[in-house]
């Protein structure tokens, strides 16, 4: 681990984790609650995690056993004084304020920092930190992500947003669905490759996998009992089939979600192009994100240290 400030992820074990078996809640947070991700990514990781190969609360007990956790937000204090000591940091001009800390978004975003990385809300309390710190001109955000829960995701979001110091999205391979809509609430963003680097996906999606067939090969039926008054509860499970209006109903939830995606895109990128929101979740390399205002700059992570350093004078 590069420090404190650089969120890489964690080390896990897979093999271990491999004899454990996938578990209702956590198909339940995989499989039904709302996402921001790039598809591609999710179609990669669904099989690992119905195999049980990805499990995400033993991927979190061991991130929280192996990092270290902030015990201080105040500035100057002793916590403080700890991170910077270790944090990925490039210093900028001699003055009081020099340090650029690096925060890596790298991985699939999620609140609590499963999937073998760091939480947004351990990123939030970072970039909370370091816009306390004296001694910290700006922040640059190194984001390699296809994005992931929508939880979190805003609060991280506006973190950027009300940062009284500048900071910058260094994109070096995508930043794709959630991971864009933190992206978009930098002051800049630089992408690293012309045609490597992506940035998009602006949408929201669930996935419903039905086990039923599954199960009963298996020789299991399940029967769910509901209370009188509880007829509509959890209908988007695992283990029944989906019908029409079900889907309808939870594509009617995620609409709102879509909706104040676009809005918070639209209010931070002013100039963006309204073609990137008829492609209806789309991807755009480097030279047509510039082209459609989605980023600023094809550039390398000085580039973006010296955006921080321009913006902070």
């Amino acid at each position: 681990m590069k420090g404190l400030f650089s969120s890489y992820p964690v080390p896990i074990d897979f093999p271990k984790f491999a004899s454990y078996h996938s578990h209702p809640s956590m198909l339940h947070r995989f499989f039904t609650g709302p996402w921001a991700i790039e598809p591609r990514l999710h179609d990669r990781l669904a099989p690992l995690v119905l195999s049980g190969r990805v499990d995400l609360d033993g991927a979190k007990l061991a991130r929280a056993r192996r990092s270290p956790r902030f015990e201080s937000a105040r500035s100057g204090s002793a916590a403080v004084a700890a991170i910077m000591a270790a944090a990925n940091t490039v210093s900028g001009p001699a003055s009081k304020a020099s340090l650029i800390p690096i925060i890596s978004i790298i991985g699939t975003m999620t609140r609590y920092g499963d999937m073998c990385s760091y939480g947004t809300e351990d990123i939030a309390t970072w970039i909370l930190e370091a816009d306390a710190d004296e001694r910290v001109l700006g922040v640059v955000l190194e984001i390699d992500s296809g994005g992931g829960e929508v939880s979190g995701t805003e609060l991280l979001a506006e973190v950027v947003r009300q940062c009284a110091k500048p900071v910058v999205a260094y994109v070096t391979g995508m930043a794709a669905s959630a991971a864009y809509w933190v992206a978009a609430a930098t002051d800049w963003i630089v992408m690293e490759s012309p045609t490597a680097s992506e940035v998009g996906s602006i949408g929201v999606l669930a996935m419903h996998v039905d086990l039923s067939k599954k199960l009963e090969k298996e020789g299991m039926k399940v029967t769910i009992i509901r209370a009188e008054g509880s007829e509509n509860k959890a209908l988007f499970n695992s283990v029944e089939p989906l019908n029409e209006k079900l889907i309808k109903e939870v594509r009617a939830e995620m609409n709102p979600i879509r909706d104040a995606f676009e809005a918070s895109v639209r209010a931070d990128r002013p100039g963006i192009s309204d073609q990137v929101f008829e492609t209806k979740g789309g991807m755009f390399n480097a030279i047509a994100a510039l082209e459609n205002g989605m980023a600023d700059e094809i550039g390398y992570l000085g580039n973006a240290v010296a955006k921080v350093q321009q913006l902070a004078a």
